[in-house]
């Protein structure tokens, strides 16, 4: 034992040891690093025991250094514990809900208190937006909440997102924050805040610390354009003007309308701005005099209420997984359209096509509710790709004889049952893939008899 335990040093190395294994057992595999430099820093201490042994004879001055060395390493275990707890408390006003944020780097603007005792007090006021000058990476990522009274907070309806940024677009700066919210979030005033401190910013009426690490402006062998997906974003900075850019990439954000700075990017030729929540079809696009492509795919819009007969560049219209039962009108207004994407939607049929669809090279249907291919398809002369998978057609009829510059066709996973002999009329037919399951061998020989030059692709369903 008293070689465990024979001096101040060995005792706390062996506790240090010791130490090791609740570590093990409350923090798994994933600390057995902190593990072996718990066990490293106890085996030291043996040594340096020993080390003492071995130097210092007087018996007197032994204890005097091993009771001062001791009493070092118990301090440096402390401040290490206290170094380790530190953490910022954000205190919120009593009956605060919503969301707020602290603005880090922004030059003139106060500095956040200072840490004491491993403990930083920050106080959210009633506006529930602190701008501070102070750098985020100055904060320990810790934190701990209350509310001004000390009442508790439901975590379970707080959130908090470390890494919110937003890049100034014509500067090279951005803007950094912490958000907070508590329960739900009806305006997001934090991010509009940092998109007013953007413009400031591009106005050089303000500086940031921080400078963007990677432009959302970028190139390809088209040109210039804007690349902001999935960046938390309710608005956009302006002077986008200022940008020669022919393309403006906007998916998967919060905006509930198309930004106001958008529109006048009199350059711009597509806009994607897919799978965000707007639900009111914006009618100032009919102003893109040069806009030929535009996704409203995974949005809010069911209809369209107002004149798209203006937009004559346009092309290339997407209108996908919205939940569609019908079609708005207007999008058959557009005079110069061919290529449509309406899948996976809610369609049960294709009676929406009339003659003003007549120059669709490209009509994307598939995921669907369509139970038939009725007459109405015979207007789409000019259509070369359709992609009709996933749906519940049972029968290619006479009249898809009409598709004549048809080029490729996909109508696996619907129950086909009939194919008309009226099909040998698509000449141009390169590639075709359906499901097999009820056709019989004779069907298929017919089929390949049929299509020459076209390669076709079975698959039988029941083995998906």
């Amino acid at each position: 034992m008293k070689r465990l335990f024979g001096s101040a040093l060995k005792t706390l190395g062996f506790l240090t040891i010791l130490l090791s294994i609740p570590v093990t057992i409350l923090f798994g595999g994933w600390a057995i690093l902190l593990t072996l430099y718990i066990i490293g820093v106890g085996l030291l201490l043996y040594i340096v025991d020993y080390a003492i042994n071995f130097f210092v004879k007087d018996n007197k001055a032994f204890w005097r250094v091993q009771f001062s060395l001791g009493t070092i390493y118990i301090l440096l275990c402390i401040w290490t514990y206290m170094e380790w707890q530190e953490h910022n408390v954000i205190i919120f006003p009593n009956d605060f809900h919503g969301q707020a944020g602290i603005i880090f780097g922004i030059e003139g603007y106060p500095e956040l208190p200072k840490t004491r005792f491993w403990k930083r007090e920050i106080q959210i006021p009633e506006t529930g937006i602190i701008v501070t000058s102070t750098k985020e990476e100055e904060l320990v990522n810790r934190i701990q909440i209350s509310r001004t009274d000390n009442s508790p907070i439901n975590y379970g309806k707080f959130d908090w997102d470390a890494n919110f940024e937003i890049d100034c677009i014509i500067s090279d700066s951005k803007v950094k924050s912490w958000l907070f919210k508590i329960d739900s979030v009806e305006v997001e005033t934090v991010k509009a805040k940092m998109v007013q401190l953007c413009d400031d910013i591009s106005a050089k009426r303000i500086v940031s610390q921080y400078k963007s690490e990677y432009s959302v402006i970028t190139t390809d062998s088209k040109g210039t354009y804007l690349h902001l997906q999935n960046k938390g974003l309710t608005s956009l900075p302006g002077g986008l003007e200022k940008l020669n850019i022919y393309k403006a990439i906007l998916t998967g954000n919060n905006l509930s309308e198309i930004p106001p700075s958008i529109f006048k990017i009199n350059s711009l030729e597509e806009l994607i701005i897919a799978v965000n929540p707007i639900s009111v079809f914006p009618c100032d696009l009919s102003n893109f005099r040069r806009l030929k492509s535009i996704s409203f795919a995974e949005t809010n819009i069911k209809e369209i209420n107002c004149d798209l007969s203006r937009l004559d560049s346009l092309e290339y219209f997407d209108m996908a997984r919205n939940g569609l039962t019908k079609i708005p009108e207007q999008i058959k207004n557009i005079p110069n359209l061919t290529w449509l994407s309406l899948n996976d939607n809610e369609l049960t049929d294709i009676k929406f096509i009339d003659k003003r669809l007549s120059k669709l090279e490209t009509l994307y249907l598939y995921t669907n509710e369509i139970k038939s291919l009725s007459t109405e398809i015979k207007y789409l002369s000019n259509l070369r790709e359709l992609l009709i998978f996933d749906n519940k057609i049972d029968s290619l009829p006479d009249h898809f004889s009409s598709l004549t510059n048809l080029e490729k066709l996909e109508i696996w996973d619907n129950p086909i049952k009939y194919i008309s002999p009226e099909i040998a009329k698509l000449k141009k037919l390169k590639q075709m893939r359906l499901d097999d399951d009820n056709l019989t061998t004779q069907d298929k020989e017919n089929l390949k008899k049929w299509l020459p030059n076209c390669t076709i692709s079975f698959q039988t369903r029941a083995d998906k």
